[in-house]
């Protein structure tokens, strides 16, 4: 139906497409995901040749236009933001529009001007969540967990999901997991020491790409540097001075995704070249998880980041350096893997960090409790999951204080 209006509407020309991004196209959605779609333009068009250069115009006209069609409560609010955004909550296409239908059956929806970074952000975490399904499962838990107790709402200064994704991808690309063991890739934050193996997941911006085709049991390797050719670099949408170095491993080839596959199902079962009795159990990693962000993540020194390879973690000092980031307090701070430039957690205030920082504590000690009181082991825990422990880490936060 977007696609329908798009076309319908004069103001846009011939062959500008409907491009759907976010948690609907990562491969870490639900159904209850609002759907994030963006119009890509064709190649011959800027966004600079709308009337104002920023598509403003074009959109208002696009907004009429899928009022037109039977969206409902398109709201135009947002037209004049930097990049102009349009909401709106589409029908079931098996009801017609009615003034009497429940919008909660509706699906929500939003569509933004000429936003490449996302649709390839999106590319970037649909890759990392079909690695493995542990991965979308521990997201899943993380998201959960966020919005219950009351931590998942940018508007209230409190980080995002996409912010909570981050954090989990950083942990478990800079992790190694054997078993119940779980201890960081490199072996020195001041030094960085890449230890045999591999990391849980890969860091797909740094990953050597012979590697994934490599022998099996051959130890990780990374890329010295990310190629910079006409392929990989592309001026920001938006910010003319700033270039964005969109490498990635890209996985589009079955072949080469079943390989890369393959490669960490050998490191999951194998330490130091030994076969261990199982694979890592996703209780372990998550409590892993918690614990690492609650006592041994270094916040006033260190950035939550994807660059953060085997030369080195991100430091604090150094992003305010050179991209003007507040280099005081302890507080929180992620990189955007595309948009280095970019806090993705700039929302958060002092006291919501701090509430932040102890709903991981809260977190760890509640699943650190059940495990002392089963004195079974880990597997006990794992098997838990069923039966209260995740409804005990994800209890409703009361009146929106997380206590």
């Amino acid at each position: 139906l977007t696609q329908n209006a798009v076309s319908m509407c004069d103001a846009f020309p011939q062959g500008t497409r409907v491009v759907i991004f976010g948690s609907s196209a990562n491969g870490f959605g639900s159904p209850q995901s609002d759907l994030d779609m963006c119009l890509q333009l064709p190649p011959s068009v800027s966004i600079k040749d709308f009337e104002g250069e920023d598509g403003s115009s074009a959109m208002a006209a696009l907004a009429d236009k899928l009022e037109e069609l039977g969206m409902v409560k398109v709201d135009k609010a947002r037209l004049t933001a930097r990049i102009p955004v349009i909401k709106f909550y589409c029908p079931n296409d098996s009801k017609k529009e009615s003034d009497n239908e429940d919008i909660s059956t509706m699906t929500e929806c939003d569509i933004s001007m000429q936003n490449p970074l996302a649709v390839i952000n999106t590319a970037l975490l649909r890759h990392y969540s079909a690695l493995k399904p542990e991965v979308r499962i521990l997201v899943a838990i993380i998201k959960r967990w966020a919005k219950s107790r009351d931590i998942n709402n940018p508007s209230n200064h409190t980080l995002s999901s996409y912010g909570y994704i981050i954090m989990l991808l950083h942990f478990l690309t800079t992790h190694q997991v054997n078993g119940t063991n779980i201890k960081p890739f490199y072996q020195s934050e001041e030094e960085p020491k890449q230890i045999s193996g591999c990391p849980y997941i890969p860091n797909l911006q740094w990953m050597n790409p012979h590697w994934a085709q490599s022998q099996l049991g051959t130890p990780y390797q990374e890329i010295d540097a990310q190629p910079k050719n006409q392929y990989t670099m592309m001026t920001h949408p938006s910010e003319n001075t700033f270039l964005v170095n969109k490498y990635f491993y890209q996985l589009n080839d079955e072949g080469l995704m079943m390989n890369l596959r393959r490669h960490l199902d050998y490191h999951d079962h194998h330490h130091q070249g030994q076969r261990t009795q199982s694979k890592p159990l996703v209780g372990r990693i998550l409590v892993s998880f918690f614990y690492y962000y609650a006592y041994k993540f270094d916040y006033k020194k260190h950035v939550v980041s994807l660059q953060s390879h085997r030369h080195g973690s991100i430091e604090r000092e150094a992003k305010s350096e050179h991209d003007g980031w507040k280099s005081y307090g302890q507080s929180l701070c992620i990189e955007d893997p595309f948009e280095t430039f970019y806090d993705v957690a700039h929302v958060l205030k002092p006291m919501s960090f701090q509430r932040m920082k102890r709903e991981f504590v809260l977190a760890y000690t509640k699943i650190v409790e059940s495990f002392a009181c089963t004195k079974s082991g880990c597997s006990e825990i794992e098997n838990s999951w069923g039966h209260g422990l995740l409804d005990k880490i994800c209890e409703e936060a009361v009146c929106g204080n997380g206590q």
